[in-house]
């Protein structure tokens, strides 16, 4: 009886258990499944790549880097502790999109990522480059054109390997990391790696090689880096890890760690003083260099539009005209482009791609200049603002004479003429970034790189007026701007103080 009443109590025992869980044993598949809330902020799983100077291993043993100093600030900040991980990157982009505790850095942002994960940053920037073995004889002056060059060795599921495939790059060797492609490349196995400049001279030297090894032969463009959290990790987390980048920008510790590693800091603590938008010597100044870059090629084409070698449609005519005109503007690629979209550039006479879906094609279709749209150049990968006007024949547009302004290029001109204390930008029509002094910004829409309503906010007033003054706080620093819009373009130009 004692056995049977000891018994009886542990069957009562686990059904009120069972009762309190919501479950039975035979029905444990019924458990509530873990929310977003179940993701504690000490179970994070961190992971990065062997990425220098922004995450590499130490001799030690120890994982350092921009970045990783960033990332461990962020703890230290937090009152948090936490084990960084140094993985492939595949495996840390897979864990990062099917672990709910993950989060991976340094991770450029795209169309395809952007909604796959939730985002705090920008955390640094880094560049595009195409390399080649030192003796090679490749050359490449576009992009159409190293779609031909043969076999671009890249790293699978890396921002780079993206950017590829959606410029409908067919002759890409994936590979496991970018150590592997420059050995790759070094036996010829590939003729092509995309690179960075930030970390070239070191991946070459750990693969075994010197930085002579390999060659530059075409820069892209620039992107910024960020953390990327698995989406079921909670908006307060993201939030914290944000407001504390935020703090380390406000305070100099992020440009410290970044000044440490050799790159500039994205935003110096004093600007010029402000005057008014009309009379600001800075603003003028920035608005006067770029305005006068695309006239310089704006005015010829509104002649060269009236002869009778770009009236002919022929592209052997009109080459010789356009490569006149490109070598007195380096920082362009010029092209003429028929009524179906299709086109040429002086570099890779017909192109593949088709300029039908811009959004300028229209305009100019329409027999209206159109100058001042940004995109992603179809040939050159580069950021470029675009300057097209239309070829008109017996009051009827038959072609389009266009160019492709390198807005990186525009940057490095200004940076180069302005004081090293100088914030600008650029805001075009489409709420997007069209000129910035901070490396990685142009061609990015405000309201999908920042959840800042205050800056979203002054750039809807810029948007708004015509000129004025707008402040806003933007990377936990209250900023005061002034604003002026183009006529020319149609961008709103800023430069901007710390209050």
């Amino acid at each position: 009886m004692r056995y049977s009443g000891i018994c009886a109590l542990i069957i009562i025992m686990t059904a009120l258990s069972a009762a309190i869980c919501g479950c039975t044993a035979e029905d444990s598949s019924s458990a509530p499944i873990a929310t977003e809330k179940s993701v504690s902020e000490s179970d994070l799983r961190i992971m990065t790549e062997e990425f220098p100077p922004f995450s590499y291993m130490e001799k030690n043993g120890g994982i350092t880097g921009q970045s990783t100093e960033i990332v461990e600030e962020i703890l230290s900040r937090l009152n948090k502790k936490a084990a960084i991980e140094l993985l492939s990157w595949s495996k840390g982009y897979n864990a990062a999109l099917t672990e709910p505790n993950a989060v991976l850095y340094s991770m450029g942002i795209n169309e395809e990522r952007r909604p796959l994960f939730k985002w705090a940053g920008p955390i640094g920037s880094f560049d595009y480059v195409l390399y080649a073995k030192s003796g090679s004889g490749i050359e490449i002056n576009s992009l159409d054109a190293a779609k031909k060059a043969g076999k671009i060795g890249v790293v699978k599921d890396d921002a780079r390997q993206q950017f590829l495939s959606d410029s409908d790059f067919q002759n890409l060797a994936i590979l496991a990391d970018d150590e592997t492609c420059i050995k790759e490349l070094m036996k010829g196995e590939i003729d092509l790696w995309f690179g960075s400049s930030q970390n070239a001279e070191y991946l070459a030297e750990k693969a075994g090689y010197s930085s002579g090894d390999i060659i530059p032969v075409y820069p892209v463009r620039s992107n910024e880096l960020y953390i990327a959290f698995n989406p079921e990790i909670p908006e307060d987390t993201v939030e914290k890890w944000q407001n504390a980048i935020n703090s380390m920008k406000a305070d100099g510790t992020y440009d410290a760690i970044l000044d440490k590693y050799g790159n500039v800091g994205e935003y110096p603590v004093k600007s010029p003083d402000i005057i008014s938008s009309e009379t600001d010597p800075t603003l003028t100044a920035v608005i006067s260099v770029t305005e006068g870059q695309i006239k310089s090629i704006l005015r010829p084409f509104e002649v060269l539009a009236m002869t009778d070698e770009v009236r002919s449609g022929e592209w052997e005519k009109i080459k010789p005209l356009l490569i006149t005109l490109e070598e007195k503007e380096p920082d362009a690629r010029l092209w003429y482009a028929n009524t179906d979209g299709s086109y040429y550039t002086v570099v890779d006479d017909l192109a593949d791609s088709n300029l039908k879906e811009r959004s300028y094609f229209p305009v100019v279709l329409s027999g209206e200049e159109s100058v001042g749209t940004v995109v992603i150049s179809h040939s050159t990968g580069k950021n470029a603002a675009i300057v097209a006007v239309p070829v008109i024949l017996n009051g009827e547009v038959t072609g389009i004479l266009g160019a492709s302004v390198y807005a990186d290029s525009v940057a490095e001109t200004l940076n180069e003429k302005l004081p090293a204390s100088a914030v600008y930008y650029a805001i075009d029509n489409e709420g997007k970034f069209a000129l910035s002094s901070g490396k990685g910004e142009i061609l990015q829409s405000i309201s999908q790189i920042t959840e800042n309503n205050s800056f979203e906010r002054a750039v809807d007033k810029m948007l708004s007026e015509e000129s004025g003054t707008v402040e806003y706080e933007k990377d936990g620093r209250m900023w005061t701007a002034i604003f002026r819009r183009s006529q020319l373009t149609g961008w709103h130009f800023a430069v901007a103080k710390v209050k």
